[in-house]
């Protein structure tokens, strides 16, 4: 997607769509740092929008040297330098100079979400932190596209009922999983059947991570190193890796 999104050149349309899938991926991260900055929701919208727009524009995914490190620290690396320069963005926005590369609706819910429940931090302990709760809002958007992309199976299969009874044992959260009996009763499934749907729906869950993390890297033999770094991210903020 990062290559096709530097080729606006030759195929402009692909080059949009390619950037508009990164731009909903990385929505939710990048959202949330600038937030974090201090910005207004509606600031830090348009800003985000903007910085897709900008990058569209100039091309600038033609530098991303995979080479050279993750495309994620490349888009850090590159917000960073927009919001430096943030005042006189923020003014051709308002005028109607960004654009947008696509609806938000939800994803823009679900980033605020986020970013609201951040605890509040010193600024010099903020601004150390910063790049961790970039790398928590990139993990956590991961997961929660690998979880949609399963949930879509099971509802295909006419199986939602086990999967939502099920997605606390792996999604981790607030949300506590029930004691084993309790889920076996509430799908009318004895112990064993209960066991036999949770070590499948861990293996599924897996490979879903997997599918989400190989659309971001350049070559196979990286998503194991890539899926490592993932439950890193989440059992350093807390959270629970699931697989």
């Amino acid at each position: 997607m990062v290559q096709r999104s530097a080729q606006h050149g030759h195929s402009p349309e692909a080059a949009r769509a390619a950037l508009a899938q990164l731009c909903q991926d990385y929505w939710p991260p990048l959202y949330t740092f600038v937030r974090r900055r201090g910005y207004a929701p509606s600031d830090a919208q348009d800003l985000v929008q903007g910085f897709f727009v900008h990058l569209l524009r100039s091309n600038a995914c033609a530098a991303a040297d995979r080479t050279r490190g993750k495309f994620r620290t490349f888009l850090l690396s590159s917000l960073k330098h927009f919001l430096a320069d943030a005042h006189d963005h923020a003014v051709r926005l308002k005028r109607g100079g960004g654009g947008q590369l696509l609806p938000l609706d939800e994803t823009l819910a679900q980033a605020e979400a986020g970013a609201v429940a951040l605890p509040h931090e010193p600024a010099a302990q903020a601004e150390t932190h910063e790049d961790q709760l970039f790398e928590q809002r990139w993990a956590a958007a991961l997961v929660r596209r690998a979880l949609e992309r399963l949930g879509e199976g099971y509802a295909a299969e006419g199986k939602l009922p086990v999967f939502e009874t099920l997605r606390p044992f792996i999604a981790g959260g607030s949300v506590l999983p029930p004691k084993h009996e309790q889920a076996a009763a509430r799908l009318g499934v004895p112990d064993a059947t209960l066991r036999s749907h949770l070590r499948r729906l861990r293996t599924r869950y897996r490979d879903a991570l997997r599918a989400e993390i190989a659309r971001t890297v350049a070559r196979a033999a990286e998503i194991d190193e890539e899926l490592r770094h993932l439950c890193d991210v989440l059992l350093k903020a807390g959270g629970n890796c699931g697989v």
